[in-house]
């Protein structure tokens, strides 16, 4: 599914509230050469992309401020705003270079869209509280088409050569450095369900039942066993305990200096964090530097797309953009 289409089905869970006072949706909100960006369909992005950010930061986030006196719903006015004129720009240039998608390209992604979201009974009538019609999804997937195409020409006619990515590995080789370590533990909490730390005399009893559990699984019985039997942290003890393989900055401070210094096969002492105890089994541990050759497809990707973002501003420096300010400032975001 396109990038819409995800916003959409956030869309469908609660409609959100943007708002301007001017009825006349097709007034431009902004030109890019000379061609339109309207009202209606600025506030139809700007809502689709509303409902996004509120997924994962909750509705809190508008009042925010990112800067003295400036809260986080106007910038993220005219970041939609920025983002619609680099499309713009792009759809224009894909024009130039007849990259343009076809009539019946545009129609078979309007077709697949609403084809995943027929399942939705509520469907139809929350696309219509926003304005989500035909004409705007034959505009939007129009430009989704072009950018795709426009980008996969760019890149075709622009290839990353092997000294390129050569010369990126040698100058970024901390990046393709892993220092991991795998391990799997055993935990007896020291806070209850509500993360509230328990009384002294209940993590007296706590320590003295991980050192039970320590004695057992120094005196050779099996780990996993012992897991899955005695540990709190109810995810991992279904594998036995299992936490697979994780990075430096990925676990909490005294877990992650206790199982980065300890050897394949050890079993540490009791380490005790904001959690409670636990006893660390480590399973294995990679220290290497990835070569060039597993990583040659991740670096070209890094390098074509470092080409295109140039491209894309240097597409819309060269454009005369217009922004209607006086009918931005209207647009209110709640």
């Amino acid at each position: 599914m396109k990038k819409i289409g995800t916003l959409l089905l956030s869309v469908i869970l609660g409609i959100g509230m943007i708002g301007c006072s001017s009825t006349d949706k097709n007034e431009n909100i902004a030109t890019v050469n000379g061609n339109g960006i309207t009202l209606g369909n600025y506030e139809k992005v700007l809502e689709l992309n509303k409902q996004s950010i509120e997924m994962y930061y909750g509705e809190s986030i508008w009042d925010q401020e990112v800067e003295e006196g400036v809260k986080y719903k106007d910038t993220f006015k005219e970041m939609v705003l920025d983002q619609m004129v680099y499309t713009e720009a792009i759809y224009e240039a894909a024009k130039k270079e007849n990259l343009l998608p076809t009539e019946e390209e545009v129609n078979n992604e309007i077709k697949d869209f609403k084809a995943q979201l027929e399942e939705n009974e509520d469907y139809k009538k929350q696309l219509d509280k926003i304005g989500i019609d035909d004409n705007f999804l034959k505009y939007q997937f129009e430009r989704d088409l072009a950018s795709e195409k426009y980008k996969e020409n760019f890149n075709k006619n622009n290839s990353i050569s092997e000294k390129e990515m050569k010369t990126y590995y040698d100058e970024h080789k901390d990046e393709f450095y892993v220092d991991e370590v795998e391990a799997s533990h055993i935990l007896i909490k020291t806070t209850d369900d509500n993360g509230n730390e328990l009384s002294d005399k209940k993590k007296e009893e706590a320590k003295k039942k991980a050192e039970e559990i320590l004695e057992k699984a120094k005196s050779g019985e099996e780990f996993s066993k012992l897991a899955k039997e005695y540990s709190e942290d109810t995810v991992s003890a279904e594998n036995g305990g299992d936490l697979g393989f994780f990075g430096k900055g990925e676990m909490v401070e005294p877990f992650e200096e206790a199982a980065f210094s300890m050897k394949v096969g050890e079993i540490s002492d009791l380490v005790e964090s904001d959690y409670g105890y636990h006893i660390i089994k480590v399973t294995d541990k990679v220290d290497e530097q990835k070569p060039f050759d597993e990583v040659k497809d991740t670096i070209k990707t890094t390098l074509e797309d470092e080409k295109y973002n140039s491209q894309v501003e240097k597409l819309k420096e060269e454009s005369k953009v217009e922004t209607n300010k006086e009918l931005l400032e209207k647009v209110t975001v709640k």
